[in-house]
């Protein structure tokens, strides 16, 4: 029994010993350690081993490029290292290690740069020539890929009008428009409008019905100008652009007539693909009527096309645009129901967001919406509201992609309530609060939302609706969307 106690106390004391010998984790190591939590990047450990090996020198061999992309193919998490900056790689590099031994660290890190594809690469000359691009002296140029210089389009509007007759403040614009490219960034656009209002309506006896109407003020505008692409950047196998239209003409008035007059006005839009939205703001001078419509829209054609930059026998796109954290979605309310005898039920409508990227978890957002209400036996009632605040995305769980999931939104702002007077559902300061579900990539993304939106003014205390929506987004940079993903 002695005997065994004393190698028993033997083997603890050892224990004890060894657990004191071990060196405390470096402060490096601990938040390399974070940033592969923090970016999923738990695959990267099993090739620890080879990464040190890897001893990788710029320009890097067509071998070593070859390895590279093998240890990408074999680990696809590894994509994500490009959303890590070089300083945190290499506490991520002191992490593998487990330590800062130089011998250890430098390769390492080396070698995360490479996989996030910022190494020089000494890749072998092609001796092929292509004659339709290549003019034989080898001297740089410029190609650019064809656009119809015509084009056309179509847009549907909606926004807010000042004019000296009775009205509710809402307008509505459907559009037709021409567009001519002189050269990549300069054209002219003819467009022809129909704007369309109401009179403000009264209900002085309560029964749900405008007392004294003076009939729809409708306008028709033609007006023309010049085009300007302000900015460009390359998207995919196209350019996302903004333009602005400055524009000058007539605007008849056919109810009520004999206003007519000159008018002018600008356009500021946002255009991918075939799809553009932007705001369009008209003056009349002859009844002094200024009108302002968010708009959504189609055109073909006069599309700025990414120059491509030649050299010799090779062909590389040119210099990306200017890098933005901006991104511009698009939500529409498919139905719902405002909790007031006021309200009813809530039909399709139309929101415009402009999102700015902040963290991995939040981003500022700005927000326009149109809100209808049918009345069914009542006037109807539209609201169009101006928010501003915050969307949320949760962080993510380990191990777990956040491609799909849900985020919410809280945002404050002021809706114009344009309907029957007296009301409780009018005008005035409002909050909203949503809870989404959908999917996201850095390019873009797409969710269903649940929406709740209530009034805190004394003009709008019964004005209380819950609707869903459905929406998708469209981000300028993905690259710096990389964390959300």
């Amino acid at each position: 029994m002695r005997g065994v106690s004393l190698g028993v106390l033997a083997a603890t004391v050892l224990a004890v010993a060894a657990a004191s010998a071990q060196p405390a984790p470096c402060d490096e190591c601990v938040r390399g350690d974070a940033i592969i939590e923090r970016f999923s990047l738990q695959p990267v450990r099993p090739l620890a081993g080879e990464l040190s090996a890897l001893a990788l020198a710029e320009p890097l061999t067509p071998e070593q490029y070859a390895r590279v992309i093998e240890l990408r193919q074999k680990a696809p998490a590894l994509a994500r290292l490009g959303a890590v900056d070089d300083a945190d790689l290499a506490l991520v590099a002191a992490a593998l290690c487990h330590g800062t031994a130089e011998t250890c660290t430098a390769p390492t890190t080396h070698a995360l740069r490479c996989l996030a594809d910022r190494c020089e690469v000494a890749l072998p000359h092609s001796d092929h020539v292509d004659v339709a691009v290549n003019p034989g002296d080898c001297d740089r140029y410029i190609t650019h890929k064809g656009s119809p210089r015509l084009g056309l389009g179509f847009d549907w509007g909606t926004g807010v009008h000042r004019s000296g007759y009775p009205n509710d403040g809402r307008v509505w614009s459907m559009g037709l428009e021409g567009r001519f490219a002189l050269a990549r960034r300069i054209g002219l656009v003819a467009r022809i409008d129909r704007w369309s209002g109401r009179d403000e309506a009264t209900d002085a006896d309560g029964n749900g019905r405008d007392d004294a109407g003076t009939g729809s003020i409708i306008r028709v505008s033609a007006l023309a100008g010049p085009s300007i692409v302000l900015s460009t950047t390359r998207f995919e196998s196209t350019v996302r652009f903004l333009r602005l239209d400055l524009l000058g003409g007539y605007l008849a008035t056919r109810s009520p007539a004999d206003t007519d007059g000159l008018a002018a006005g600008f356009d500021l839009a946002y255009q991918f693909w075939a799809l553009r939205t932007g705001v369009r703001v008209v003056h009349g001078f002859g009844d002094d009527t200024t009108m302002m419509v968010v708009h959504l829209g189609f055109v073909s054609g006069t599309r700025p096309d990414p120059d491509t930059d030649t050299s010799c026998n090779n062909a590389t796109p040119a210099a990306p645009g200017v890098s933005s954290r901006l991104a511009l979605g698009f939500d529409i309310p498919f139905g719902g129901f405002g909790f007031s005898s006021q309200l009813g039920y809530l039909a399709t409508g139309l929101g415009i967001e402009a999102i700015w990227h902040m963290s991995p978890s939040f981003d500022a957002m700005v927000r326009g919406d149109l809100v209808v209400f049918p009345g069914e036996d009542r006037d109807r009632v539209l609201h169009q509201a101006a928010l501003a605040g915050l969307r949320i995305d949760p962080p993510r769980r380990p191990n777990r992609s956040s491609r799909t999931g849900v985020f919410g939104t809280l945002m404050a702002g002021y809706t114009h309530g344009a309907g029957l007077t007296p009301t409780t559902t009018g005008s005035g300061p409002v909050v909203d609060v949503s809870l989404a579900w959908g999917g996201q990539g850095r390019e873009g993304a797409a969710y269903f939302r649940l929406h709740g939106r209530f009034g805190v003014g004394d003009d709008n205390t019964d004005y209380r609706a819950v609707f869903l929506s459905g929406g998708f987004e469209f981000r300028f940079d993905g690259e710096r969307w990389r964390d959300r993903i």
